[in-house]
């Protein structure tokens, strides 16, 4: 602190912040009302025993003196009431004039050291002492507060004029001269140590209340985006519809899912990441005034808001994100969903809207999507899977199917793929792609693909103690298995639970999981071909870097996607496509298997051109164990 701020701070003429004036003003109105309260009360004595003592008593003063000081005391009381009631009508909020309310105080004390001053002068002038100079002093400046430099300039001067007063009548002698500096000194200490100690609770009192805020802010609003948070969110919009008059049917619910901002935070960096999530929050709210607005995760959010020209307002944002100045494209998807009734929490509501909008992230031209009945359907069998999934596991309705893979010399089994299926009780058979989709989406797919394993080993523990002929099977594992486990300890694992020979066992690893830069990824991969696993790629073709992958990583067969068979026969571009890979395969000493294959046409072609291996409806659908092992039996399919 310089010296010119403690000077200052010594005479209390530093800029106090407004909530200090408020706690000073909130203090001195309290104040205020005691001390009028007693200055009326002691006036109205005051006049009460005066004339009593004149007209009923022996007090005998005369005409002139009597109207003095009842004039004195009357305008003292005048004042005291005028600030009673004024400081009463303050403290219930119905004026608020501060200025008015602080001329008011103003006016008082003077009169208050006025009425001190001649009635203690009348005194010194009989012999007696300044008490009530001393009192009014006490009244004004101990109870309530003011700066020091009023306090140093009101009592000196009044205490001179006093002194000028009392000196000029009867020279004052040195005890009256001391008594006096005496009670100035004391008095004026009272007064600043009320000052400072009213101060001091003051900025504690800003303090705790400024950690109120801080701790009330973080618990309502997102620490990113200054937005509300989900929990605010979700109880502010359950507050909104449940309110009387409000009509349901009138507001819908929006999820935002902004594109490509994994990409803005991997070039720009996490701080322009959070500071572009920050613009696009304040966007939103401009965008949705006087609505519900919350960041409900990572590049999400939600609003709650009138179903008014939606579409209209998220064409506007797209444009608007369109101007901002980065080289990556942003874009937005949207789901809405508009509730039906009161009942539907915020919570559900606002995952049927992320549904709407999840169904359309693969759409480029799609930007909004309104949740509907069939989606309601969609949705609702999503829940029935994730919510059934552990006892499907337990009283085993999800099972292993085979489908077989043959020699294409031979026409003989050679392997099969082991395939989930769900033969559900209230179902029925659910589509793979439903249940391998949400289990995926709700990162529970590790579970089923282990459960897999499991499964396929057992079979073949069963199959070896029975005296059949083993037949190798391929696994299939999602992308996220190798962020979930260590996948390749797993496996390993549970091949020596049940003493399975690492030859019967194929890894199948889709295209499309792959990238060049998975370092985890290809850890993993690493630690299969160590503990001697065969690596199989599978769906090749169906994504846009299948031979960026081919040049990354080293797998022992080609598993060419069935998208290449449709509309084989009248399609040569595809025969030849077909062909290459084939070649290209055997030149980086890869063996192939095509799926999909469904024609005898197909068939030939292949076996023609060099592909060891096929799958298809034309040799078999996914079967159950146990119709696998009858077609064995009756000689249908022959192991190779």
């Amino acid at each position: 602190m310089s010296r010119l701020e403690k000077v200052k701070h010594f005479f209390g003429i530093e800029k106090l912040t407004k909530y200090t004036h408020d706690f000073f003003d909130a203090s001195n109105i309290r104040s205020s009302l005691y001390v009028a309260s007693v200055v009326v009360v002691l006036e109205l004595w005051m006049i009460c025993s005066t004339l009593f003592f004149q007209f009923v008593g022996d007090l005998n003063r005369s005409d002139k003196w009597l109207f003095t000081h009842l004039l004195c005391y009357s305008v003292l009381l005048i004042s005291a009431l005028v600030l009673l009631i004024y400081s009463i009508l303050h403290l219930k909020k119905i004026v608020k004039n501060h200025n008015v309310w602080w001329t008011i105080r103003f006016v008082f004390a003077v009169i208050s050291i006025a009425f001190g001053i001649y009635i203690s002068y009348l005194d010194y002038l009989k012999g007696e002492q300044f008490i009530t100079l001393m009192t009014m002093t006490i009244i004004v400046f101990c109870f309530t507060v003011w700066r020091p430099v009023y306090s140093i300039i009101f009592l000196t001067t009044s205490y001179g004029v006093f002194f000028y007063l009392c000196n000029s009548a009867i020279p004052a002698s040195y005890a009256t001269k001391v008594n006096l500096s005496i009670v100035l000194i004391i008095i004026l200490l009272s007064a600043i140590n009320s000052y400072r100690q009213k101060l001091s609770e003051a900025k504690k009192d800003e303090q705790l209340e400024q950690a109120h805020d801080i701790l009330l802010k973080l618990s309502i609003s997102d620490e990113v985006t200054g937005i509300a948070n989900m929990n605010y969110f979700r109880g502010q919009s359950f507050e909104l519809i449940n309110k009387n008059g409000i009509d349901i049917h009138q507001y819908i619910y929006l999820y935002f899912d902004i594109e490509n901002f994994k990409m803005l935070n991997q070039k720009y960096g996490f701080w322009e990441g959070n500071s572009f999530l920050k613009k696009f929050a304040d966007l939103l709210n401009q965008t949705f005034e006087k609505s519900l607005t919350a960041h409900f995760s990572n590049d999400n959010f939600v609003v709650l808001t009138k179903d008014e020209r939606i579409k209209e307002k998220v064409l506007d944002i797209c444009k608007k994100l369109s101007e901002y100045q980065y080289d990556i494209k942003l874009g937005i998807k949207v789901g809405a969903y508009k509730p039906e009734n009161k009942e539907v929490l915020p919570l559900v509501a606002c995952d049927h809207a992320r549904y709407a909008c999840n169904s359309i992230k693969k759409h480029y031209n799609i930007t909004y999507c309104l949740y509907d009945e069939t989606m309601s359907l969609r949705f609702q069998k999503k829940q029935y899977i994730i919510n059934n999934f552990d006892s499907a596991i337990k009283n085993e309705y999800i099972q292993v199917y085979y489908q077989p893979f043959v020699n294409s010399q031979t026409g003989k089994i050679c392997g099969m793929e082991a395939l989930a299926r769900w033969n559900d009780p209230q179902f029925g058979f659910l589509s793979p792609v439903d249940f391998i989709e949400t289990l995926e989406e709700y990162y529970q797919i590790h579970r089923l693909d282990m459960y897999i394993v499991e499964k396929v080993c057992q079979h073949i523990e069963s199959a070896r103690a029975r005296g059949r002929k083993i037949i190798p099977v391929s696994l299939n594992f999602s992308r996220l298995d190798f962020d979930s486990l260590n996948l390749a300890e797993e496996v390993e694992n549970c091949l020596k639970k049940y003493n399975i020979d690492k030859s019967d066992i194929h890894i199948e690893i889709t295209e499309s999981t792959l990238s060049e830069d998975d370092i985890k990824l290809q850890e993993e991969l690493k630690s299969f071909r160590a503990h001697g696993y065969a690596l199989w790629l599978d769906d090749f073709g169906s994504g846009y870097s299948g031979l960026n992958v081919l040049k990354e990583y080293d797998f022992d067969l080609l598993k060419i996607d069935m998208k290449f068979l449709s509309n084989f026969e009248g399609n040569e571009r595809a025969r030849q496509i077909l062909k290459n890979v084939i070649n290209l395969a055997k030149d980086i000493g890869m063996q192939t298997l095509t799926e999909g294959v469904e024609t005898q046409e197909a068939y030939d072609f292949l076996r023609e051109n060099g592909c060891e291996k096929l799958q298809g409806y034309l040799f078999s659908k996914p079967i159950s164990r146990e119709e696998l092992e009858a077609k064995l039996d009756a000689g249908t399919f022959v192991i190779e």
